[in-house]
């Protein structure tokens, strides 16, 4: 039967054969029986093979919503032992970014969660990037128009725009008046074949019966109240979303289709696609829509809610997961720290919760914490010289033109004083993201005082020289160099050099970070360590020698 409904296919698109002949109607309804049969019997995806899909747009960077789309769809693959597939929605160009594809991989990568199919990896669905498949939609779409769920639209853009003027004046809902419905194929053909631009639009029906969402459960949307016929196929050839989606979640038989709440009114739209390609639909699920920590609509434009964001202060991949999964559910209880298997192997699609999610970024601190915590207690060779090398390359990115060669430089970058601060910053919450390290409060962790800070000392205190020499050599003698030991010690100098606490403390504590005001000297020197005290006393002597030179042979006596 294929040769001659080929050819018949031909002649009718061509205006042979009138359009209202007895054959043409008993030919038209034969023909749609048999291609929907010979389509639902080789099309139907194995009920047995679960395969989903994330399909974003190349638009930019990946967001936390989108992450969100892609570790959901992820997790219920691999939680069904399916196949997980990547495909790239690039049919509207104009919004295209150069790039985006390759930087949407690379962060999916980073993340853990590798598409089984998808661009880089191929598959046997392919391509898996929409503007390749062009020639997919146009023979689709011409089963359309043969079977009378689709029609050509002349209508022009000047039309259009006076139509949804007028709507928004009298405050109805702007929608398309399906007015070249009433165009005959005869006359839609010359317009055709006098090159007038036009594009594809979906004879829509009612869709009052509701369908079954795996997150929200019975759901239901007559859209024909609100919206005309849809656009399948635009004037410049390319699919619209919608029409592309359905066709493509076909052929690449996706048996379950889990995306964002934003897509749940389209619902009925691609189910009645489906109907009229006479394909069985997959089984949809709506996601919740993530909303900021005052419930104020997330926006793309929010620099804080693109991935990118995240690794750039330092967030690792499990940590954002989790802090994703704290956000939507899916699981029967609440868990800190999972690892990706620990998610798929408990993931359970009916823990989704179905209302909106609130972002809370103190979660996703303590995430991270949690993350840093145990990589650096976690006793493998490896994985905390991972840690460490992340932190050092932090600190060299950060303060490298403060980092002068010599025995500091070394110091502060070695493996065991590096692994010492980690494990100081865990004791009390004062790091969450590796990019705490090389914050302002922290600097003095890795670099001395500059020139600028130091020369403060000559102002604060007449007899700075002598009292910084003192204190060097009493901490050259200092066997115990705890925190606790050195504040008693501390403050027993203080009262044996008859020095005042506050002028003192503060004293030192310019002389060894800088600093105007931070944490206890005493946990300053016992976290910078005693050979990293003594440089810095030497450092600091001489710039206040030089400063004051009368002081020189009094600090020397």
């Amino acid at each position: 039967m294929a040769a001659p409904i080929t050819k018949f296919k031909q002649f009718y698109f061509q205006g042979f054969l009138p359009s209202k002949c007895a054959f043409h109607r008993k030919f038209t309804k034969f023909r749609h029986v048999f291609l929907i049969k010979r389509s639902f019997q080789s099309k139907v995806p194995d009920s047995s093979q679960v395969r989903v899909r994330f399909a974003p747009s190349p638009t930019g960077y990946l967001h936390l919503g989108g992450l969100r789309t892609a570790l959901y769809n992820f997790l219920f693959a691999r939680s069904r032992n399916g196949k997980f597939i990547l495909r790239i929605e690039d049919t509207d160009q104009s919004r295209a970014v150069p790039g985006a594809i390759e930087k949407l991989q690379e962060t999916l990568h980073w993340a853990g969660v590798d598409p089984d199919e998808g661009p880089e990896v191929g598959g046997s669905y392919g391509p898996y990037i929409q503007s390749q498949r062009l020639d997919v939609y146009k023979e689709n779409i011409q089963t359309l128009l043969n079977n009378g769920w689709a029609y050509p639209c002349f209508c022009t853009a000047r039309r259009l725009e006076i139509m949804r003027k007028e709507a928004a004046k009298s405050g109805e809902p702007s929608k398309y008046d399906n007015r070249c419905r009433s165009i005959s194929r005869e006359e839609g053909q010359e317009l055709i074949a006098k090159g007038t631009p036009h594009v594809i639009r979906l004879k829509l029906e009612p869709t009052p019966d509701p369908w079954h969402d795996m997150v929200k459960g019975e759901t239901s949307h007559n859209i024909i109240d609100i919206e005309g016929d849809p656009i399948l196929m635009k004037s410049d050839g390319y699919p619209t979303y919608h029409f592309a989606n359905v066709v493509d979640d076909h052929l690449m038989q996706i048996s379950h289709v889990l995306r964002g709440s934003e897509w749940l009114a389209s619902t009925p739209k691609h189910i009645l696609l489906y109907k009229a390609f006479g394909w069985r639909p997959p089984t949809f699920g709506h996601l919740p829509l993530i909303v900021n920590h005052d419930g104020t609509k997330l926006s793309k434009r929010q620099g804080d809610i693109h991935i990118e964001h995240y690794r750039e202060l330092g967030c690792f991949p499990q940590a954002v997961l989790n802090y994703i999964t704290s956000i939507g559910g899916g699981f029967q209880k609440y868990e800190t720290g999972r690892t990706l298997q620990d998610m798929w192997e408990s993931f359970d699609v009916q823990s989704i919760r179905s209302h909106p999610g609130r972002l809370s970024p103190k979660w996703l601190q303590e995430a991270n914490r949690h993350m840093i915590n145990e990589m650096v207690n976690s006793g493998n060779g490896k994985v905390v010289a991972d840690l460490v090398q992340q932190v050092r390359q932090l600190v060299v990115s950060k303060f490298n033109n403060r980092l002068e060669e010599g025995p500091l430089r070394d110091q502060v970058l070695s493996d065991s004083y590096i692994v010492r601060i980690i494990k100081w910053s865990m004791l009390d919450e004062r790091t969450s993201l590796l990019s705490d390290f090389v914050k302002p409060d922290l600097e003095y962790l890795w670099v001395t005082p500059t020139q600028t800070q130091l020369s403060e000392l000559a102002t604060m205190e007449t007899s700075a020289a002598v009292i910084l020499s003192d204190f060097q050599a009493w901490v050259s003698s200092v066997k115990d160099f705890s925190t606790g030991h050195l504040g008693e010690e501390l403050n027993l100098f203080a009262k044996k050099q008859n020095l005042k606490p506050q002028k003192y403390f503060a004293l030192l504590r310019t002389a060894l970070t800088g600093l105007k005001q931070g944490a206890p000297v005493a946990e300053m020197m016992a976290v910078i360590g005693k050979e990293n005290v003594l440089l810095r006393l030497e450092t600091a002597l001489k710039v206040v020698q030089q400063l004051t030179p009368n002081t020189d042979q009094l600090a020397s006596s």
